[in-house]
């Protein structure tokens, strides 16, 4: 590389690397002097003073038509029969991976796939009890290794004995983590273990390395079975006063690293590229972009069974020097599968984009994870572009997780068009697609298209909305096709077959004025995956307009709810459809009502539900108009309005009917139905009440008084809350049936309670069936209180724990007394909280609770989250039942 011309002319460098497979002794490293340039020509630049500059590139690249394999490992040979094993010497042990045709050969565990749980709770963190048959005590456990998915992250320990006949399994170390919420586990490493094809083991004392071939495997010494024993590949390394410049690596393909490191290492790169590579099977990272990587692009390359994670962008929240920032690096269009770790991680950088890639099947606890969460409000880590990514079938092992993640303070930083499908559900803590983690400020997550999401979408965690953006993202029915593995431009939509029906589908011939018509029609997407506004247009104007997602070469239809407010034909179309005339007859309409809201559907007698609805006028000229309330076909009451012409006003009235099912209407709007349920209040005095006390709760102590009312609850616990279902309770013996009104009065907690002792009201399908050791009970719903904090949790999607909750601090030097209130209304529920026992300040809400029994344990709980005893003392505990039960 050289620049003889006065002002730097330069010159590219074209490297053609032969196929075949290379067994690397050192890692490759380049250096600034290995790079390209860029230099400072004659030509002008628009500024006589200046000129301009032009960039050289050193490039290695495959030579046409063949694929270099750069492996850092050592094949294995000499393999022979013995028995249905095949056995080679590996004498340079220890064997840590075993390769083949870039993926990691399972290493002989039980079982071969998937976790065993605990026979019991565990009691001691150097011990757990195990099912009949499932761990034996197997000759020769040294070397063994026992890997537990524990709160957060996964742990590595050993069995230093098995008892049997106790079904006992004892620990070298203590792990803390198994008495905080259930395990799963696997043990690996054990001779005996191997026994299905594609296992392997290591022999340390024989140095013989044997293996079940895997199917496609009839020869091992035909095979390319490789040890991995370099930790690194490639290290392109820089300083801040001359970074690598220009270097492209083009058609590669890197495999088998041990773990310990990142198999490919950039720091203070320029302008450099890592195109259409492989990078396969390797114990680390596989591409880490690190201090000083300035526009950097990792394009179009396959990365798989990466076990330490996929593509890594990690800068310091705060460098010493402008050279050490993290900047303006691209991660696109690359395919990353199989992947351990966070498969692609970005945090404290500027303007990164990551786009067009697809994760999928990944193995580490995040698919995309984006900002740090430990940084300050000065820390250097925005301008990110997070879009257009595939991420689907994702989180099998993982828990508390979501499909892409945020964390920490942020501006200008997007998450928007990725198609997020197939989210695996969480053991211990809910799996979603979008998570606003620690801290997460600033970010933006919009134009999102999501299915098959068993816990949900969105959810936060020491973040929320007030600090962050989510709208206009799309939760859809599963597509009849596959989406395409990478998206790579914008949706093309085609609309036909438009159809005009009544709400029961029959078709329209005519309606009359105020009648809903669903309008609706058949979207084909001929372009990418994505989503567009599609517009609903009536005689020329555009009247409705919705977002709407259709996956590649899928078909779904669109449907608007529309009423005409004028009688005459009328043309409709939906998109680019042809027009339809629809023959509308009735008198002209001053206004249509639409939007009826009611703020419960289900309300015990004598509660106020407030009813809203939207008034749209239809008139020349400004006008006062009367929009009456309607119980049952019936006027209650009127608002007098001011309606503009083709504007809408929003109208609001309370109500408190008595006892039954009504139909609810404001003006000329639809129906809604308002079940309204009698109470009748239950008798106390002479209950014997139940206790339960959930094993990680332990020790627990209750006390009942029924003379004055009284009852205190003592409990231990890792949370109240997820999988730690750690509780105590005191519940009525009889089930409630129905809907319900309960309220207690939260007198005080014993000193030095923490923060998030939980204490409340309580309700679960069986109050004594916790997770203890797999899901508990569905149908958990508590409103609680803690020292400084109220709010109400709940289990939304049946998962056998309470993964859901809203919650607010308490006046600031607020003590207790606080009185609680929790009614059921169906399968939803709402707390609420007053500081007097009278006033009824703050209401939440649930969302509908899967899978809850009609008849269902109520009482009076509490947990804690630090592992120690706390008490708390309730009184003045009133139950309320429908009647009509």
């Amino acid at each position: 590389v050289g620049s003889p011309h006065p002002y730097g002319s330069g010159r590219d460098i074209l490297v053609f690397v032969r196929g075949g497979r290379d067994e690397l002794r050192k890692p490759l490293v380049f250096g600034p002097e290995d790079g390209g340039e860029r230099v400072e020509t004659s030509l002008p630049s628009g500024a006589f003073e200046y000129h301009k500059l032009k960039d050289y590139y050193v490039t290695y690249a495959a030579y046409p038509g063949e694929k270099p394999i750069l492996c850092g490992g050592r094949r294995v040979r000499g393999w022979h029969r013995r028995g249905d094993l095949w056995v080679a010497q590996v004498p340079d042990g220890p064997v840590e991976r075993l390769e083949l045709d870039g993926r990691f050969l399972t290493l002989a565990r039980t079982p071969n796939s998937g976790y065993f749980v605990p026979a019991e709770p565990c009691t001691s963190p150097d011990r757990f009890r195990f099912h009949e048959g499932e761990l034996r005590a197997w000759p020769d456990l040294d070397g063994n290794r026992v890997v537990f998915l524990v709160r957060w992250r996964t742990r590595v320990n050993s069995i230093a004995r098995i008892d049997e006949e106790t079904h006992t399994a004892f620990l070298s170390k203590p792990l803390p983590g198994l008495l905080i919420v259930p395990p799963r586990y696997f043990v690996e490493n054990v001779k005996a273990l191997l026994d299905t094809a594609g296992e392997w083991f290591y022999d340390r004392a024989a140095h013989e390395l044997l293996l079940i071939p895997p199917a496609d495997v009839t020869d091992p010494n035909q095979a390319d079975l490789v040890v991995p024993r370099l930790k690194q590949l490639l290290v392109v390394k820089g300083t801040r006063e001359r970074p690598v410049r220009n270097l492209r690596l083009y058609g590669l393909r890197f495999e088998a690293a041990a773990p310990g490191s990142n198999a490919l290492e950039f720091t203070y790169a320029h302008a450099s590229e890592l195109v259409d590579c492989e990078i396969l099977a390797v114990g680390g990272k596989a591409v880490a972009l690190g201090k000083g990587c300035y526009q950097v692009r990792i394009l179009d390359n396959r990365i798989e069974d990466a076990q330490g994670g996929g593509v890594s962008l990690a800068g310091d929240p705060h460098p010493s020097h402008w050279a050490d920032v993290v900047n303006q690096n691209i991660v696109s269009f690359n395919r990353m599968s199989g992947c351990g770790g966070t498969t692609l991680f970005a945090a404290n950088t500027l303007y990164t984009t990551i786009s067009h890639n697809e994760v999928t099947n990944t193995r580490g606890r995040f698919a995309i994870s984006v900002g740090g969460w430990k940084n300050l409000e000065e820390a250097l880590d925005y301008g990110y572009r997070v879009e257009y990514n595939h991420v689907h079938h994702v989180l099998k092992d993982a828990d508390d997780s979501g499909a892409i993640k945020t964390a920490g303070l942020t501006h200008d930083s997007c998450i928007r068009y990725n198609l997020i499908h197939d989210v695996e559900a969480g053991y211990f803590n809910s799996n979603v697609g979008i998570w606003f983690d620690n801290m997460s400020s600033g970010w933006v997550a919009e134009r999102n298209i999501l299915y098959n999401l068993p816990q949900g979408d969105m959810k936060l965690c020491a973040a929320n909305l007030v600090d962050n953006v989510y709208r206009d993202n799309l939760v859809i029915p599963p597509p009849q096709v596959e989406p395409e593995p990478i998206i790579r431009g914008l949706p093309r939509f085609e609309f036909g077959d438009l159809l005009v029906q009544r709400p029961d589908g029959s078709p329209v011939q005519q309606v009359r004025t105020g009648e809903p018509v669903l309008l609706s029609a058949e979207v084909r997407n001929l372009g990418s995956t994505g989503l567009e506004k599609v517009e609903l247009n009536v005689d020329g104007r555009i009247v409705q307009s919705k977002l709407f997602a259709v996956v590649r070469h899928d078909r779904r239809r669109v449907t608007f709810t529309y009423r005409f407010a004028r009688p005459g034909e009328h043309r409709v179309a939906i998109g680019s459809t042809r027009y339809r005339t629809v023959l509308v007859e009735g008198p002209p309409l001053e206004v249509l009502v639409d939007s009826l809201r009611l703020s419960h559907k289900v309300a015990p007698e004598s509660e106020s539900v407030a009813v809203s609805a939207l008034v749209r006028g239809f008139v020349p000229e400004p006008k006062r108009v009367e929009v009456p309330l309607l119980l049952d076909g019936k006027r209650v009451a009127t608002r007098t309005v001011q309606v503009q012409p083709d504007s809408s006003v929003r109208v609001t009235f309370q109500l408190a009917p008595p006892p039954g099912v009504h139909r609810v209407r404001v003006g000329n709007s639809l129906e809604r139905k308002l079940e309204v349920f009698g109470l009748r209040t239950v008798d106390l005095s002479g209950v014997r009440w139940k206790t339960t006390c959930s094993p990680r709760a332990e020790p627990c102590d209750f006390q009942v008084d029924p003379q004055r009312g009284t009852f205190k609850i003592q409990a231990s616990g890792t949370d109240f809350f997820h999988a730690e279902d750690s509780y105590a309770a005191i519940y009525l013996p009889q089930k409630v049936r129905g809907n319900f009104v309960a309220t207690v009065k939260v007198d005080g907690f014993s000193p030095l309670t923490p923060e998030w002792f939980r204490a409340g009201i309580f309700v679960r399908n069986d109050v004594t069936k916790t997770f203890a050791v797999r899901p508990g009970s569905p149908g958990s719903v508590l409103v609680f209180t803690t020292p400084r904090r109220v709010g109400l949790q709940w289990d939304e999607f049946a998962d056998g724990c309470m993964h859901r909750a809203v919650s607010v601090n308490l006046p600031e030097n607020y003590s207790l007394p606080v009185w609680l209130k929790l009614v059921r209304r169906g399968d939803r529920f709402t707390g609420s909280v007053s500081l007097d026992g009278e006033h009824w300040e703050t209401q939440f809400e649930t969302t509908a609770v899967r899978d809850v029994a009609d008849a269902v344990d109520v009482g009076l709980a509490a947990g804690s989250n630090d592992g120690k005893p706390h008490s708390v003392k309730f009184s003045e505990f009133s139950l309320q039942t429908e009647v009509s039960r």
